[in-house]
């Protein structure tokens, strides 16, 4: 008797491509932001807030808008639209002009603070959340080592990207050529997953000539870079603060830095097993009650990370990719399955809008 092999997809690719482009289009938008608010705190806390919300709202769409579609059919279509998000995310902001000062160059326009968190960060969220769904439902369906090597995948393409980020990117290449790049290798693992999928679908044909046009677009990504120039306004990198004003001015010194960071991440901390400790909140189970409080916490560890790496170098700016991307690869390993291996693939929405919520109220605590 003739065994069949059933082709439940190639999640391996996508992983590879959703850390590498992952992790290298948020460390790009972070230092983007942080120049376009001049190191305004608030601003930053709002903007950073948005990202674990729009993952959250992404990795929901499989199930609302696919429910009977096979997640190994999706993914690389998913990939294309990722590869799309990612200079579309880095234009958007610029567009909005956030350069419209109010006061001083502290004090900047709530709309284009709005303006520029929405276009900066719910494109590439809905898109992580979308691509993370999908490529963590198909590689639990694979199950055993295939499964288990996903998040290894995944922290290491995110540090990778970190890297590019860090060494190629900033100091080589343009915003846009630097996306543009992560967009094609996007693209590539989109056809690989298309090709793999279990209809046997051919290769995306989208996709081909979407690589074959960011290709064309490489050489005049600077031209189109100085041409959107007159569209934004950015802080010269003197003005950017290394540390957030409020902690600079108050406290001072990087030992005292350091055991602000301490006291935030204590607080967290407490408010992990407040909230732990309780059966339930209202409207969740307890389990989600959990996850959200530990995505509570797992912003408070954030912003100490950033707070001991300012008390201990007196340098954050030059290396905020490399401390994001510790973050992304922490948040990669930590899925890595254990006996519910069906779970643990697959972002926890709970998780996310806890995390946003901690960012949210820590940094209204650092201006306070």
């Amino acid at each position: 008797m003739t065994t069949q092999t059933l082709h439940t997809g190639r999640p391996l690719p996508a992983a590879l491509a959703l850390g590498f482009a992952g992790a290298g289009a948020t460390c790009l938008l972070l230092r983007e932001l942080l120049l376009a608010y001049c190191g305004n705190e608030a601003a930053m806390g709002a903007a950073l807030a948005l990202l674990p919300l729009a993952i959250a709202a992404g990795a929901t769409l499989p199930r609302r808008l696919w429910p009977e579609s096979d997640p190994a059919n999706l993914l690389g279509p998913a990939l294309g639209f990722f590869a799309i998000s990612l200079p579309v995310s880095l234009l958007l902001p610029r567009l909005a002009r956030p350069g419209m000062i109010v006061g001083d160059a502290a004090a900047l326009s709530p709309l284009a603070v709005a303006g520029s968190a929405l276009g900066a960060f719910t494109p590439l969220g809905l898109c992580l959340g979308l691509v993370w769904t999908l490529t963590g439902a198909v590689g639990c369906r694979q199950g055993g080592k295939k499964c288990a090597r996903l998040p290894a995948a995944l922290a290491g393409s995110a540090a990778l990207g970190a890297l590019f980020v860090q060494f190629v990117a900033i100091p080589k290449l343009t915003p846009l050529n630097a996306s543009l790049d992560m967009g094609l290798a996007c693209c590539v693992a989109g056809i690989l997953c298309a090709a793999g999928s279990p209809g046997g679908r051919a290769p995306e044909t989208w996709l081909s000539v979407m690589a074959l046009g960011f290709v064309l677009l490489l050489p005049m990504s600077g031209l189109i870079e100085l041409r959107l120039a007159a569209w934004q306004w950015r802080c010269p990198v003197t003005a950017v603060p290394a540390v957030p004003a409020a902690i600079g001015t108050v406290l001072g010194g990087g030992a005292r830095a350091l055991s602000t960071a301490l006291t935030y991440l204590a607080l967290c901390i407490a408010v992990l097993a407040a909230l732990a400790g309780r059966a339930s909140l209202p409207g969740l189970r307890g389990d989600e009650s959990r996850n959200l409080a530990a995505g509570m916490a797992e912003a408070g560890a954030f912003l100490g990370l950033l707070l001991a790496y300012q008390g201990m170098t007196g340098n954050l700016f030059p290396h905020l990719p490399a401390l994001a991307a510790a973050w992304l690869v922490g948040d990669a390993l930590a899925l890595y399955p254990g006996r519910e291996a069906g779970r643990s693939l697959v972002p926890s929405t709970p998780a996310l809008c806890g995390a946003a919520l901690g960012l949210a109220l820590l940094s209204a605590l650092l201006i306070l």
